[in-house]
């Protein structure tokens, strides 16, 4: 009996003794998975640099052939601590600045480009060890070769010149996939899959720019330790449930490099949008659009060029009238704007070369010959007041640029 008690003890004991050891690596288990790194305020980066240009022109087809090679260095910091409304809607993201350096891939024709931007980097998966971000950035390039470096005692003609770009200055956009995985406690791997474009919005031609895709594979070095103080705030709310918004805009372009000329271009856009999300409001506008550029077409100084079939020099020739559908991207005082509109009011597009016949509102086209009749704007606005903003952007048809706009905006909230 002795003996059935001190064995049925020594079971309990021991069966104790395993949970509380099960216990003890289950504990050890989490706590391993979960460890906490230090956190750091900045980041900075290098990487190798590769891709190569999606030809848009036979021009380019011609001349664009070589790799693109070349690397990037740039520099984050957080915002855990959650300073602004934005930041938490967007998942705390970091704010940085890149600079680059790539060989084009023709040494002759497209030369080099440097360039430099400010991004905006949003979580889109974390753990411990693993980190993928939406990056997006906008900024501008220095190209070292354009149209007016060829030469025929050179061997470069006009049919295989660079047409990419007639200006040296240009616009740099940039979207990316771009991963980190965490090799030590201040050191991870990374690696950017994106695309890039470069042009100069019609200020200069030609200008069929080049669009690029790229990867990058690098290091990336966390610096600064610092204490993190997360916070969410659930009671934040849009500033303002309708918003009416008045931006006047206006630029300089060239419509053909034979022109030798530049005109006044500008845009009056009239909108109201209201927040879907925290950080997205779609809305509606009305907007006019003036294009000194098209006077006669084609005009005694250049013959050549047909893209527009315009009798006379008349004011009500250059103005376009359009409607649009506003997407407005938020953060903060900062916005991405994606306008897609429609003309109801375009008098040339009737006096087409490539048509007879008159023209309602929808009608198929080829933008190789004509702009058709959508337009799309892309810009940044930044409010540097309550009711004031300064807005820059581009407007396209469909991929071929007509201008730039830098302008100045008003905002009224209607109600809130």
């Amino acid at each position: 009996t002795k003996l059935y008690y001190l064995c049925k003890n020594s079971c309990k004991s021991n069966m104790l003794s395993n949970v509380v050891a099960l216990r003890g690596l289950i504990i050890a288990i989490l706590l391993s998975s979960t460890t906490l790194y230090a956190q750091y305020k900045y980041t900075a980066k290098s990487a190798f640099y590769g891709g190569w240009i999606v030809p848009h022109s036979k021009n380019l087809d011609a001349i664009a052939k070589g790799a693109v090679l070349g690397g990037e260095l740039s520099l984050e910091w957080k915002s855990e601590q959650g300073e602004n409304n934005w930041q938490q809607y967007w998942h705390f993201p970091n704010i940085g600045i890149g600079l680059g350096f790539i060989n084009l891939g023709n040494n002759q024709l497209l030369g080099n480009a440097i360039y430099g931007y400010p991004y905006v980097s949003i979580p889109m998966y974390g753990s411990n060890h693993l980190a993928i971000n939406l990056k997006i950035g906008t900024g501008l390039s220095f190209v070292t070769k354009t149209w007016y470096d060829a030469d025929m005692s050179r061997g470069v003609d006009a049919g295989t010149a660079n047409s990419a770009f007639s200006f040296p200055v240009n616009c740099y956009l940039t979207a990316s996939t771009n991963f980190a995985y965490r090799i030590g406690e201040r050191l991870s791997l990374a690696g950017d899959v994106g695309y890039s474009h470069m042009s100069n919005g019609s200020f200069r031609n030609p200008n069929f720019g080049v669009n690029i895709i790229y990867a990058q594979l690098g290091v990336k070095y966390d610096f600064l330790a610092h204490n993190a103080t997360t916070r969410y705030d659930t009671e934040y709310q849009p500033p303002a449930a309708l918003e009416a918004k008045t931006v006047i805009s206006g630029f300089s372009r060239e419509i053909h490099y034979r022109d030798h000329k530049s005109f006044f271009v500008g845009s009056l856009h009239i909108g109201v949008t209201t927040p879907i999300t925290n950080w997205y409001s779609l809305g509606g506008g009305v907007d006019a659009f003036y294009d000194g550029a098209f006077t006669k077409r084609p005009s005694d100084d250049n013959p050549l060029f047909t893209r527009y079939k315009i009798d006379e020099d008349k004011f009500s020739n250059k103005l376009r009238v359009g409607i649009s559908v506003n997407n407005e991207v938020i953060m903060g005082r900062l916005s991405g704007i994606i306008d897609l509109g429609i003309y109801l009011y375009d008098p040339i597009k009737n006096s087409s070369p490539h048509t007879n016949s008159r023209r309602g509102i929808f009608y198929s086209y080829n933008i190789n010959n004509e702009d058709g009749w959508n337009y799309i704007r892309l810009a940044i606005r930044y409010k540097i007041h309550k009711n004031l903003a300064l807005q820059g952007g581009i407007k396209l048809h469909r991929n071929v640029a007509e201008m730039l706009e830098f302008g100045v905006g008003y905002l009224l909230p209607i109600y809130k």
